[in-house]
């Protein structure tokens, strides 16, 4: 039986950007010859960045579980999206509230606040959002999900008060990412070893941060990083001795997928 293999990015595949340690590259090649299905799993909206990845991968899951790519082919199988009348009744909230709610594309970044972070990542890139105050203003009829910075935690309590059909995950220090409920990164994930025949004894996952811990829980053997926060090592089966710098996911390769050709049999959790 096939093992699966469903890893993070940022944090955890890619050292810096959207480059990864030659380690890392040799090894997933090396698994994928062997039959391991390969996955990506990440927050990232947009694949245009992720073209060097393309004859690597078997799926990507993009937007914390709300997207699902079959390569090649760029296939969508699913793409959740936020209904109107609950992205009418949070933004309203929002707009009422002072927290600053950001709306992404591959070609739109649209916010209903000024806020400190997009006057930060103005200034590191020289792009500017758009300002909107209602669903309609935006040049786009579907939402697929928020990013709330300032004062985000008042969206989480209102989200969860409300009963709102919504899923937060914090995907870096001062953000959490807001998708349509019924998603996250080991929900698309298991939909896909399901729709493949694969246990979720025979997934191996990786992640560096909360978004990722239910990705680490849920399969067979799941890893954090070394450089993850404590709370999320807390959820693993096992942790690198690695860092995303150093090739932390060559390593959990070597430990659970080919283990045979560097230890002469596999490790079991």
């Amino acid at each position: 039986m096939p093992k699966l293999l469903a890893l993070d990015l940022d944090g955890t595949t890619f050292s810096h950007g959207t480059h990864m340690p030659e380690k890392n590259l040799l090894r997933l090649r090396e698994a994928k010859e062997r039959g391991t299905v390969i996955c990506f799993v990440t927050g990232r909206k947009s694949m245009e960045p992720l073209r060097h990845l393309f004859d690597l991968t078997d799926y990507f899951v993009m937007n914390n579980g709300g997207r699902v790519v079959k390569m090649p082919g760029e296939r969508v199988l699913f793409n959740k999206m936020v209904s109107a009348e609950t992205a009418d009744l949070l933004i309203t909230f929002c707009n009422q509230n002072g927290v600053a709610l950001n709306i992404t594309t591959s070609s739109y970044w649209g916010i209903n606040l000024p806020s400190a972070r997009s006057e930060s990542i103005t200034r590191a890139t020289g792009k500017k959002p758009e300002c909107y105050r209602f669903r309609w203003e935006l040049p786009f009829e579907e939402i697929d999900g928020f990013v709330a910075c300032e004062n985000y935690q008042l969206a989480i309590d209102y989200i969860r008060e409300a009963g709102l059909d919504l899923y937060c995950a914090e995907s870096e220090p001062g953000t959490v990412d807001i998708m349509p409920g019924g998603v996250n990164k080991w929900l698309a994930t298991k939909w896909i070893a399901d729709s493949l025949g694969i246990a979720a004894e025979d997934i191996v996952s990786a992640g560096n941060y909360r978004n990722d811990i239910e990705l680490i829980a849920g399969a067979g053997v799941g890893v954090a990083v070394q450089n993850a926060p404590n709370d999320v090592k807390s959820h693993a089966d096992y942790i690198t001795q690695r860092s995303n710098c150093e090739g932390a996911v060559a390593e959990l390769i070597e430990k659970f997928i080919l283990c045979d050709m560097f230890r002469g049999n596999c490790e079991t959790i």
